[in-house]
């Protein structure tokens, strides 16, 4: 089964292509040699569209920054940055002055184009992962920075990105939009944590980079320089600040707090109750019996009477109705036991996209199943193609061919 390529990885690109391509179109008449990177025709031609693209390393570094919050959403900023430097830096850093006056004060096609897309992605990830999304909040700037001793111009595009990250109890974890998602040589991806956040792990972590020596202290993680990101990669678990990471057991503290507090409320009116009955009746009982007195032999006696006769009958009907129906192997089994189960009816390895036909969940929660699972060694995954192969211990594929090939 062919798998949509990614609308996340695609839009990625237009984006950057978007950030890149109008600020860099040649002008109309300057010298092939001389290029002026930031001027804009008032109607650019087919072929200076295509310059414009083609002259992209016209910036230096471009950086996706994707600052999550503790109710999922996120705010992403694509900046674009270029070093003024060399014997043209003066000409260049006017030019793009001139071109950042004109880009915050007018809303040009570039940057409806980036809200076009942001949209998309939006869409497709609201898709992808069955939950509500939605970009909102846009917001655009250009301007001119020293950065240690050497002049940036920097274009920055920003949006929120509204129920990007899965919220689950005490954790926030970001990835299951990503699909087939790839940064150039001169691109990073930076994930940073909000307020009240706090990272638990990433992946893939052997090529994430932080300030420190503990991920939990760090600020921001970012992975930089040409790579080709798994399905739901980079992954980001976050947990909420004031939430411990066992958080989905808090309710049960709770409960076993309120049966505590009910069990010494019980022993207490026990404890009176009996400190009564030793003191004996009071003067004022003895002196004025009521009917009630009477007649509470005769209710005993009931009372014993019905007591016998439910023993020897059994369990009454509302008590035979109350008892719940005992429960199959297959509902006591957790996730990662199906996929244990299924993989192995399926000879010891699956495709990563039948085990979503089989199991009939999504493919964002199958993609985070796996990746925890291979991360505790349950499974092992192997990249074939546009692919993945889930096997189990033992029955993992040769890398060099897929599995299934006849």
């Amino acid at each position: 089964m062919n798998r949509p390529v990614s609308v996340v990885a695609v839009v990625l690109v237009v984006l950057c292509v978007a950030g890149l391509g109008v600020p860099t179109a040649m002008a109309g008449t300057g010298a092939a040699s001389d290029p002026s990177p930031y001027a804009q025709s008032t109607a650019p031609t087919e072929t200076q569209s295509q310059s414009a693209v083609a002259q992209s390393q016209d910036f230096d570094q471009t950086t996706f920054e994707i600052t999550v919050h503790q109710n999922g959403s996120a705010t992403w900023t694509i900046r674009h940055e270029r070093r003024f430097e060399g014997e043209n830096a003066s000409e260049e850093q006017d030019a793009f002055e001139e071109f950042a006056e004109e880009f915050e004060s007018e809303e040009s096609d570039l940057y409806q184009r980036f809200i076009n897309s942001s949209k998309a992605m939006a869409a497709g990830g609201a898709e992808q992962t069955d939950r509500e999304m939605a970009a909102t909040n846009f917001r655009r700037s250009a301007r001119v920075e020293e950065q240690l001793g050497t002049t940036h111009g920097i274009v920055e595009m920003s949006f929120t990105w509204e129920g990007f990250a899965r919220v689950d109890g005490g954790t926030v974890t970001v990835g299951d939009v990503f699909e087939d998602l790839y940064i150039a040589d001169d691109q990073v991806i930076e994930v940073e944590a909000g307020d009240g956040l706090t990272f638990d792990r990433v992946d893939p972590e052997a090529d994430a980079q932080y300030a420190g020596n503990s991920l939990e202290n760090a600020d921001t993680v970012r992975w930089s320089g040409e790579q080709q990101f798994l399905d739901g990669q980079p992954r980001a678990v976050f947990v909420r600040d004031g939430v411990a990471e066992g958080s989905a057991v808090t309710w049960q503290l709770a409960a076993a707090g309120l049966l505590a507090l009910a069990v010494v409320v019980g022993a207490v009116w026990y404890h009176r109750r009996r400190t009564d009955d030793d003191d004996g009746p009071t003067p004022d009982a003895v002196a004025e019996p009521d009917d009630s007195e009477a007649s509470a032999p005769a209710a005993a006696a009931a009372t014993a009477a019905t007591t016998e006769r439910d023993v020897d009958d059994g369990p009454s009907e509302r008590e035979a109705q109350s008892e719940p129906n005992p429960l199959t192997d297959e509902e006591l089994l957790t996730d990662e036991d199906r996929v244990v189960k299924l993989i192995r009816e399926n000879g010891g390895r699956m495709k990563q996209v039948n085990i979503v036909e089989e199991t009939g969940w999504s493919k964002s929660k199958v993609s985070m199943l796996l990746s925890d699972m291979e991360e505790d060694g349950t499974i092992s995954k192997l990249r074939v193609g546009r692919e993945n192969i889930i096997s189990l211990d033992g029955f993992e594929p040769e890398a060099t061919k897929s599995p299934f090939e006849e």
